[in-house]
């Protein structure tokens, strides 16, 4: 991580890993190298915004599990049903959404 407001800050911003360049003091080069651009030029903000994306990376994670857990109930009734030779169990509600 690299922070810088100039001019000369502009080359190793862009070659660090996270550049971080001021907002309101700092040039417009160094604005268009960085990754991100603090609003406030206040460096507890960063602190801020990394455990909002912590708390959303978390949240997406929960949701793809919850969407996991509560499809695959219905890919194996399909997998099972067919692999039995039953009709396809779910075809009826397949029409219904096509009319």
């Amino acid at each position: 991580m690299l922070a810088g407001d100039g001019v000369n800050d502009a080359a190793a911003i862009k070659q660090a890993d996270v550049g971080i360049a001021m907002g309101i003091n700092g040039t417009e080069i160094t604005r268009q190298a960085a990754d991100i651009v603090l609003a406030d030029d206040n460096f507890a903000t960063i602190i801020y915004a990394v455990e909002e994306g912590r708390r959303i990376y978390d949240n997406i994670i929960k949701f793809i599990v919850y969407l996991l857990s509560c499809n695959s109930a219905e890919v194996l009734v399909m997998l099972g049903a067919i692999a039995i030779g039953f009709e396809i169990p779910f075809l009826g509600m397949w029409a219904l959404n096509c009319l």
